[in-house]
C-alpha cells in the first residue's frame, strides 16, 4: 500500500466531534474563521473575522470561552486574522485592521499590545526560539522581525517574485533547524530562508496540479518534518517534505466532509492530529495524518 492511499485511508476516518460548523455568533459558531493555534495542553483557539472575536475549545471542540468585539478600544479586533501561541503560553494576535498585536493570557485577560506601522497590512505571526516575533506584512510584502518588546530589529524580502522576494506573504513556521518557511501568496509558492534571513530556496508555481498554488495561505509543520499548506483557491491542503517534495494532497471544493471552501488557518497537535479552518464554510475541520 503506497503512502499517498494510506494518507487518503486515513483522511475517511475523521473522528467523530472533531468537526465543527455552525454560522452565526453564538459560543462555538463562526463567521469566517481564519486562524488557529493550539496550546501545550491541547486547547483550540480561532480567530473570527464576521465576529471580530477569539474562541477557546476544549480539545474535544467543546466551546470554553470567547472574548473581543469589533472596536478600537483595548482588547476590541478589527480583522483579528491569525494567532500563534508563545512558548510561555500567551496568545498573540494579529489585529490587522487596528494595526497591531494584543498579546493575552490563556484566559483572554489581555497584557498588552504592540503597535505595528500605519502603512502595514499584518497577517501571519510566529515567535522564534529567541523570543522575536515575526511578521509577514501583505502592504509591504515583506517580513518583519521584531524583538519581544516590539522593537523592529530588521525585515525579510521586498516587493517582487524574484528569488527572495514576496508578494502579499501570508502565513509563516519554523523548522526545528529554525529555518522560516513564507507562504508568498501572490507567487503561489513556499520561500525558505535561513535563521538570519538569507534567502535558500522555494517551491511552487500557480495551478492546480500536484505541487502547483493557487492563493496558499497557512503552513504548518509536524515535529517529523512534513509539510502543511493549505491551498486556499484550490479549496484543499497539501503536504511536502522539507525540501518541498510533494507528498500528498486532500480536500476539493464543497461543504461536505473533507472538503472545503477557502481554507485558511492551519496547525497540528501533539498526536500529530492536523486542524484546519475551513473559513467560507464556518467551520473547524481536523484529520489524523498517522
Amino acid at each position: 500500500m503506497d503512502n499517498l492511499f494510506k494518507y487518503y485511508l486515513a483522511l475517511l476516518l475523521l473522528l467523530p466531534g472533531w468537526a465543527r460548523a455552525d454560522f452565526g455568533d453564538n459560543p462555538g459558531e463562526f463567521s469566517f474563521p481564519s486562524g488557529v493555534a493550539l496550546d501545550g495542553q491541547g486547547h483550540i483557539y480561532v480567530t473570527e473575522l464576521g465576529n471580530d472575536r477569539i474562541q477557546k475549545f476544549s480539545p474535544e471542540l467543546e466551546p470554553l470561552q470567547s472574548w473581543g468585539r469589533f472596536g478600537q478600544d483595548s482588547a476590541d479586533f478589527d480583522d483579528p486574522v491569525s494567532l500563534t501561541i508563545a512558548p510561555d503560553g500567551n496568545i498573540y494576535t494579529v489585529d490587522s485592521g487596528n494595526r497591531r498585536i494584543l498579546v493575552f493570557d490563556q484566559e483572554g485577560g489581555l497584557l498588552y499590545q504592540l503597535p505595528l506601522p500605519d502603512s502595514s497590512r499584518c497577517y501571519g505571526i510566529v515567535i522564534a526560539a529567541n523570543g522575536n516575533i515575526y511578521l509577514s506584512d501583505q502592504a509591504q510584502d515583506m517580513i518583519y522581525i521584531l524583538n519581544p518588546e516590539g522593537l523592529r530589529l530588521d525585515k525579510i524580502g521586498q516587493s517582487g517574485s524574484q528569488p527572495g522576494q514576496l508578494r502579499k506573504p501570508r502565513g509563516l513556521a519554523f523548522d526545528s533547524q529554525g529555518r522560516l518557511y513564507v507562504v508568498d501568496t501572490g507567487n503561489n509558492r513556499i520561500c525558505v530562508f535561513s535563521p538570519l534571513g538569507e534567502y535558500l530556496s522555494s517551491w511552487g508555481s500557480y495551478g492546480e496540479n500536484e505541487g502547483e498554488f493557487d492563493s496558499p495561505s497557512g503552513i504548518a509543520l509536524s515535529p517529523s518534518g512534513q509539510i502543511f499548506v493549505t491551498d486556499s483557491g484550490n479549496d484543499r491542503f497539501q503536504e511536502f517534505s522539507l525540501d518541498g517534495v510533494f507528498q500528498s494532497t486532500g480536500g476539493g471544493i464543497g461543504n461536505e466532509e473533507n472538503q472545503f471552501y477557502n481554507p485558511q488557518g492551519i496547525t497540528l497537535d501533539q498526536s500529530g492530529n492536523l486542524y484546519i479552518v475551513d473559513c467560507d464554510n464556518h467551520r473547524i475541520q481536523s484529520f489524523p495524518t498517522q
